[in-house]
């Protein structure tokens, strides 16, 4: 099913060095943050996130804890292994906890890999326990929606 082999990134993907870039940088060195504005991107590895905002948060070692990406819609991919499809996602609002190894997709939230894709107002992924937790709106009648790709399920 979706996402059902291996989440975790390519192996060196947590050790590369994070690459930027952006029209506009704002560095808050006091409350170890830094703004990218228009035209954001944030590569790792495989991991890349292209968003109209990326609020980058460090701790007191200068670590990268946590990325925040904002657009219309924000996006996310990363090759979880080198014989699967990039996990590609979408969402108005995207949290990647570098430390917890989580992604978070908030609003019009969509992930897709391999022909299989989900789609629902939050997605939650984490990506060491291979746990997917869709939430609906609860404002609304709108529900999670799932494909799954003829042939992939056993029967």
């Amino acid at each position: 099913m979706l996402l059902s082999t291996s989440a975790q990134a390519l192996p060196d993907d947590h050790d590369q060095d994070f690459q930027l870039q952006a029209d506009n940088q704002l560095f808050d060195q006091k409350n170890g943050l830094v703004t990218y504005t228009g035209n954001a991107r944030l590569q790792q590895g495989s991991l890349v996130i292209d968003a109209e905002r990326i609020v980058v948060h460090f701790d007191g070692d200068n670590a990268v804890v946590k990325i925040e990406a904002s657009g219309s819609p924000a996006h996310f991919q990363q090759q979880p292994q080198a014989s699967k499809g990039k996990v590609l996602a979408e969402a108005d609002a995207i949290i990647y906890s570098h430390a917890e190894r989580t992604v978070t997709l908030s609003e019009n939230a969509k992930i897709e890999q391999d022909g299989a894709m989900m789609q629902g107002h939050s997605i939650h992924y984490d990506l060491t326990r291979e746990l997917i937790n869709a939430q609906s709106d609860a404002s609304s009648n709108e529900r999670i929606k799932m494909v799954i790709p003829a042939g992939t399920v056993d029967k």
